[in-house]
């Protein structure tokens, strides 16, 4: 049987309260799971946004990928990441976002084979990409 894709992917945050906020609020992914805190054994305990266990999970219901926020007890080296998130509108999201107060590290760009690409940091200055792929580009900038 061949591997069906990715489930989830890590990115290491500060503090797992405010990411959940952030990475809600601003790239509107919704709580999928929240784990229990460590010290409790039971898997069907799960945790909640406020109190939330060291396993996080946003994003769609699966098959879809997930993003895993992992806190680290405050070791957390930002950079890239190699994460991209998939739009069908670029230019508002980068608008919508800059107004939320996200620090982009580029504006959209059209790329040699025409897809929109721009980059930005969450609040740990974890860097992620925002991408529009050309099939659903209808015009602008």
């Amino acid at each position: 049987m061949p591997i069906q894709g990715i489930d989830t992917v890590a990115v290491a945050v500060s503090d797992g309260r405010k990411s959940i906020a952030w990475y809600g609020d601003v790239l509107g992914l919704p709580v999928a799971y929240i784990g229990p805190e460590a010290p409790n054994p039971d898997p069907k305990v799960q945790g909640t946004p406020e109190n939330p266990g060291h396993w996080i999970e946003l994003g769609p219901r699966r098959p879809l990928t997930r993003v895993h926020l992992c806190e680290l007890g405050g070791k957390t080296e930002p950079g890239p990441t190699g994460i991209t998130f998939l739009t069908d509108d670029i230019h508002a999201d980068y608008e919508r976002m800059r107004r939320q107060g996200v620090r982009f590290l580029s504006a959209p760009q059209k790329m040699d084979w025409g897809e929109w690409l721009c980059a930005f940091v969450d609040p740990d200055g974890n860097e992620l990409d925002l991408k529009q792929p050309s099939a659903s580009f209808s015009g602008g900038a």
